[in-house]
């Protein structure tokens, strides 16, 4: 963490791409805010809309992406968004869409990663809210389990897939924009053919496309060479992160993770919160 007060950017900077699941073209653009916003999202396609924090509180469902909503208004798979304002350690930023979904572009975090540090981050003044944990904290949602400990914030990440491309992984990772920047940001989604009739049948991954995430067969990968041989936990790292940023602040120790869900991503994410709140 890196002491300097809270952090923003500099200037607008803005991207386009479609979104994965509602297929729709969309625009995001991060703008300045000043110490002590937050981080917000904002539907710059609607009218008189309230603006939608990124908070726990906020989520609308996290089934298989992470949607954040303010009454009637949301914004679909932020998580990306989130894990490369968060690798930043930024404080205090507008996020504008001006649809309903943000651009999956590449399926990782690395476009928004380098567009943020293109845009001049810049310390705004005032004090960084930091969650720590006194404890170990345990925490279980479905398949997922997490296991929270005060530490060196690390995040290490156990995945495990009947599949010969994948298997058993594990991965840790300091929480640290250098080590995003090289080994995290690019590690992008994946999915699997067989899901693709069932997920659309859901109205989901209508704008999934071959250069959009890693797609496997029942045996092999079918969109080429992957960025690295574990990608795949890579990615979970990722999406960790970027849901860990639902805090609403900095998180100050070391995460265990095996099996990780948005589900349970956003379940720990609540459990730190009651941990801070009671004083536990």
């Amino acid at each position: 963490m890196n002491g300097r007060g809270r952090m923003s950017i500099r200037r607008p900077v803005s991207i386009a791409g479609v979104g994965l699941h509602t297929g729709a073209d969309a625009t995001l653009t991060f703008r300045p805010a000043e110490a002590g916003q937050g981080v917000a999202f904002r539907r710059v396609d609607l009218a008189d809309t309230l603006p939608i924090p990124a908070l726990a509180a906020a989520v609308k469902t996290a089934d298989r992406r992470t949607v954040l909503g303010n009454g009637d208004v949301s914004v679909d798979t932020v998580e990306h968004v989130l894990a490369a304002v968060a690798a930043h350690e930024i404080d205090d930023l507008w996020i504008d869409v001006d649809g309903a979904e943000v651009p999956i572009l590449d399926g990782s975090a690395a476009p928004f990663f380098d567009l943020l540090e293109g845009a001049a981050i810049v310390c705004v003044g005032g004090e960084v809210r930091t969650f720590s944990i006194s404890t170990t904290l345990s925490v279980r949602c479905g398949e997922a389990e997490y296991r929270v400990t005060p530490g060196s914030n690390t995040v290490t990440v156990t995945v495990d897939w009947d599949h010969p491309c994948i298997g058993k992984m594990t991965g840790s990772f300091q929480r640290a924009p250098g080590v995003f920047a090289e080994s995290l940001a690019a590690a992008r989604t994946f999915g699997f053919l067989h899901e693709l009739d069932e997920l659309r049948a859901r109205g989901l991954i209508k704008g999934a496309h071959p250069a959009c995430a890693v797609v496997l067969s029942r045996t092999e990968v079918v969109t080429g060479a992957l960025r690295w041989p574990d990608e795949f936990v890579r990615h979970k790292v990722v999406d960790l992160i970027g849901d860990l940023a639902l805090l609403g602040g900095r998180f100050d120790g070391t995460i265990e993770a095996v099996k990780p869900s948005h589900l349970g991503n956003v379940a720990l994410v609540r459990a730190i919160l009651d941990h801070n709140s009671t004083g536990a």
